[in-house]
């Protein structure tokens, strides 16, 4: 985050500068960082530290805080002189850059540093360092909370807290803040609205009047809204009521002149104050009172401190009496997690599981992704009350809300169950909820539970543990269970269990001489076919071990496998030449020889068979070979698993997952090339793409599939498309943790993920990454990213002709929607350059060979008709597209009619539209209609608005080939409430909100638009 200050002028070259630090106009220095560059002669030091700060820049705004470190290291090394501009430049990059959750100790070294070099701080140092500091010490306040919770409920002791105490943030803080000197003057309001929040956590009065004090003296900042609120805050915290009485007091008297701000925080810090002192009808009074005759927005806010203080007391009857009456009364806001939060924490304390379970099932129709506490103290309140399979489903719940449960927890609830398959069923719950960070850090722990629970196992019970624990991997501890399993296993059935485990544990204990025993046990009375990968191994231990009957019972296996495995091949050939009945044929023909085929080989025919589009023939020889594999649930999962990629590549989503929760079922769990396609497959009907990718891969995770490029571009795109940078950026991280190196398309979908979340610092210091990648293959996509970026979220034109001139360097060709956006570069961002943009038509077609399509007519119909309101120019656009024989599309029809709609021409606009559903198939979007809301309700024509509305769907599913059927969005909801608000119709825009609400939209969307209605 860039501050709005500039650095402090000590010559005309550091203020230039500066300036062009946040100037949007500069060139960048090429995109990747380039090397430090040697120092010349004495004379020109200045100029020598001046290139090294625009080194420094530049890595800094490429997010590279390596780089940085790097140059500033080469700085010192050549003795180039330092100024109060490179430590600024410094400290900031620190500040910004830093990983989330890491102590402070490098940027303190710099600071100090600074000022052993007698480098005087300006205000911006302080602002930095002060913003800085606070936000650790916020950090440091959420993690020592969230350990001692994790102590109470474990009851282990956390040696972590000490250290973090230690840290010493705050005072560090404020001994800056009173260093400062007249700096203080430069501070803006938010820098003292943080220390007097950080100050509210530990009731410091003193420091928070001194801070305040500052404040009120400041020529350049004036306490606003949230000053009062965090001072309201620390003083009932501190037990004084009184003064958090008389700040609120000030804040009543100053607030008109405050400008539009949000009232409800500072009369929720007073609830809060009234509570912390001990008077609830003070609180009362001004939750019901009070706010309601001040016209304040009430949330939730309030209502859950009230909770919170009743349970405090242990009276969670009034505590639930509260949730009632927000549950009852339509006026009142809508309880949430934070509401049922402390009324089961307080059951759990007390040791009422029946109540408990009450709240617990009201708090699960909550948002609980951060209930992680509540549900694991509901979870041990469970095991205590003998309601285990209760504690297991909490974890299920976990798991569908983003949870994981700690190995701590995990071990309770596996450890409560006596019966091994239920104990199982607990394990292969609390693995799957679990990340595979997570496994590794508690796999002690567990496989200390799993090697108890096998001590009562029979052997199939034994060998669907091993496979239930796979994400623990085969450690020695556990193939020797395995074997005593075996060897306490009398009954001499066969079953159809897969005994590949067994082989392999007896193949890791050296000194054990059992493997004979159990080769000729599976052959003679389990029906066991080897597996390819485990003949050579298995022969030459056996022949180590002279065990010469089992010995030769191996080899006429192998026999029977090497006949198999020719013919298996030859139905792969087959499926691999295209001829998809002859491979059929071939199987066939092995079935009826009495042999197996191998599943690898049947698992490659089947997928190249559906890749080709021979759905049915895929699922034909896979009926044939599940024959075959009827006893071995390993070659079973193998064709299964093929057969889910092809529905799911052929986005046949309910075949896949029948086929993906039968896999399950047996134990198994879909690898990589499976997940991947289920991803690709559920984008063409998932209603959000992003909670399906993150679960997907989650549970890959989890279950140790072995991640891949294709399966990492696959889930970025999906969180790219949904602007979820965060994870995105983790994921790309763990890319290059686990050695698996990125490609173009990943660079692509990351850095598209920047520009949708608006990450300018982010996505430039990608594409420098990738273009300084040695394995770096130029392609049109990122390129495109980062020019629609500067066309459309930061409009920059410099910078996005800058990005097509390196594509022109590096002989890029530009695509299609390089010249779309490069139209819109010209044509959307003030001031237009039409004449340059209608050029485009011509030039992509003499310098590329690409063919104008609609979609670029339609970008010089949307700049003349609704950005420059000239309807005359759009329609010669129109008029130009149809006499060089381009069909118009969809979009060019949205152009035009917004042109029309925007310009009063509604008329027109009407018979437009006529038009174009008689010469196009229109999709199920609604923004055409939304712009057709817009203009009826600006003209007051609600009637024709209301019509277009209710002829609408909410269901995606309904449209079919012969009927036409539109699909409200978000902004079809937001039009029509606008409309109604446009002739003062509020009942009717609630109506439609209402609407809204019992649709599946996130509620950030509907909140946007109730403020429309509740302003």
């Amino acid at each position: 985050m860039h501050s709005t200050h500039s650095y402090p002028n000590s010559g005309a070259p550091y203020k230039q500068h500066h300036h062009s630090e946040s100037s949007h106009h500069e060139k960048p220095n090429d995109l990747p960082t380039p090397p430090p560059s040697p120092i010349g002669s004495p004379q020109h030091s200045m100029s020598a530290t001046l290139e090294a700060n625009a080194r420094i820049l530049a890595a800094k705004r490429d997010g590279n805080l390596k780089a940085v470190m790097a140059e500033f290291g080469s700085m010192k090394k050549q003795k180039i002189p330092l100024t109060h501009h490179t430590y600024n430049l410094v400290l900031d990059a620190h500040a910004n850059l830093r990983r989330e959750g890491t102590p402070l100790t490098n940027i303190i070294k710099v600071y100090d540093e600074m000022i052993r070099a007698q480098i005087p701080p300006s205000g911006y140092t302080y602002t930095v360092l002060l913003r800085v500091l606070c936000k650790r010490d916020v950090e440091v306040q959420k993690t020592v909370a969230m350990l001692k919770r994790q102590s109470a409920r474990t009851g282990i002791g956390m040696d972590d807290i000490g250290q973090l105490e230690a840290e010493g943030n705050l005072n560090r803080a404020l001994d800056l803040f009173r260093s400062a000197g007249s700096h203080v003057e430069e501070f803006e309001v938010e820098i003292y609205n943080q220390l007097l929040r950080v100050l509210s956590h530990y009731g410091n009065t003193i420091d928070a009047n001194y801070v305040y004090d500052q404040l009120v003296r400041s020529p350049n900042a004036q306490p606003n809204s949230a000053t009062f609120a965090a001072l309201i805050n620390l003083m009932g915290r501190a037990g004084d009521i009184h003064a958090a009485l008389a700040f609120f007091d000030h804040y009543t008297k100053a607030k008109d002149n405050m400008g539009p701000h949000d009232a409800s925080y500072v009369y929720n810090a007073l609830v809060d104050a009234y509570l912390k002192c001990h008077q609830l009808d003070g609180a009362l009074r001004v939750l019901e009172q009070d706010m309601t005759h001040d016209g304040v927005k009430v949330t939730v806010i309030p209502y859950n401190s009230i909770i919170r203080h009743y349970c405090a007391h242990g009276d969670m009857a009034q505590a639930q009496q509260v949730v009632q009456k927000l549950q009852l009364n339509d006026n009142l806001p809508v309880p949430d997690a934070s509401s049922y939060g402390p009324i089961l924490s307080a059951y759990c304390q007390a040791n009422q599981w029946q109540p408990a379970s009450e709240i617990y099932h009201q708090l699960i129709t909550t948002d609980i992704s951060k209930a992680y506490g509540n549900l694991a103290n509901y979870a041990l309140l469970c095991i205590a009350n003998r309601h285990g399979q209760e504690a297991v489903r909490v974890i299920a719940d976990m798991q569908g809300a983003g949870l994981e449960p700690d190995p701590v927890l995990a071990t309770r609830i596996v450890m409560h169950f006596s019966g091994v398959s239920d104990a199982t069923h607990a394990l292969r719950t609390v693995l799957s909820a679990m990340s595979s960070r997570t496994i590794t850090k508690g796999a002690s722990l567990l496989l200390q539970n799993v090697l108890i629970i096998m001590q009562g196992a029979t052997l199939p019970q034994a060998l669907t543990l091993v496979r239930v624990t796979t994400p623990l991997g085969f450690p020695t501890a556990l193939a020797g269970a395995l074997v005593e399993c075996w060897r306490h296993d009398t009954s001499g059935t066969t079953s159809d269990a897969d005994y590949t485990p067994l082989c392999e544990a007896a193949l890791m204990l050296p000194d054990e001489p059992c493997l004979g025993d159990i080769v000729i046990d599976l052959l003679d009375n389990r029906r066991y076919t080897p597996p390819p990968h485990l003949f050579a191994r298995v022969l030459t231990r056996l022949q180590q071990l002279k065990f010469t009957d089992a010995e030769q019972k191996w080899k006429a296996a192998v026999a029977s496998s090497d006949e198999s495995e020719t013919l298996s091949n030859e139905v792969l050939k087959a499926a691999l030449r295209g001829q998809t009945d002859e491979a059929c044929r071939l199987a066939q023909g092995i079935l009826r020889r009495g042999l197996v085929p191998t599943p690898e080989a049947m698992r490659d025919a089947i997928a190249l068979i559906g890749k080709q589009g021979h759905l049915n023939t895929a699922f034909s020889l896979y009926q044939l070979v599940m024959e075959a594999f009827n006893d071995d649930s390993r070659a079973s999962y193998m064709v299964m698993n093929s057969i889910l990629i092809v529905y799911a590549q052929q986005g046949d989503m309910v075949h896949a997952k029948r086929y993906y929760d039968d896999i399950k079922q047996m134990g198994y769990f879909p690898d990589g090339n499976a997940y991947a396609s289920l991803l690709l497959g559920s984008a063409k009907c998932a209603t959000d793409e992003a909670t399906d990718a993150l679960t997907i891969y989650d549970e890959a995770k989890r279950h140790n599939v072995k991640p891949t490029t294709f399966f990492y571009n696959v889930v970025i795109s999906k969180l790219a498309k949904a602007r979820k940078l965060e994870p995105a950026l983790r994921l790309f991280d763990e890319m290059q943790q686990f050695k698996i190196a990125p490609n173009c398309i990943t660079y692509g979908a990351v850095i598209s993920a920047c520009v949708r979340a608006g990450s300018e610092v982010q996505a430039r210091r990608l594409f420098g990454e990738m273009l300084s990648s040695p394995s770096y293959q130029p392609r049109v996509g990122p390129f495109n990213n980062m020019i629609q970026f500067y066309v459309r979220q930061q409009p920059n034109r410099e910078r996005a002709l800058e990005y097509v001139a390196e594509m022109r360097r590096r002989r890029i060709k530009l695509s299609a929607h390089t010249y779309k956006l490069l139209m819109e570069a010209y044509s959307t961002i003030a001031p237009y350059d039409m004449p340059t943009a209608h050029r485009m038509l011509s030039e992509m077609e003499r310098r590329d060979q690409i063919q104008p399509q609609a979609t670029h007519y339609a970008t010089l119909i949307y700049s003349y008709g609704s950005l420059q309101r000239d309807v005359k120019s759009a329609e010669q656009v129109f008029a130009e597209m149809n006499k060089a024989k381009v069909l118009p599309d969809e979009a060019v029809y949205q152009a035009m009619l917004d042109t029309l709609i925007s310009n009063d021409r509604m008329e027109r606009a009407e018979e437009l539209y006529q038009q174009m559903l008689k010469n196009i198939r229109k999709s199920c979007s609604p923004y055409i209609e939304n712009l057709f809301i817009r203009g009826y309700g600006q003209k007051g024509m609600l009637d024709k608005a209301e019509k277009l509305f209710s002829n609408m769907s909410d269901n995606k599913m309904l449209r079919s080939n012969k009927d036409y059927v539109v699909v409200r969005e978000p902004s079809t909801y937001e039009a029509m409430v606008r409309a109604y608000l446009d002739s003062n119709l509020i009942t009717k825009a609630k109506e439609v909100l209402d609407m809204m609400v019992k649709r599946d939209f996130p509620e950030k969307v509907v909140a946007t638009v109730a403020d429309l209605v509740l302003e």
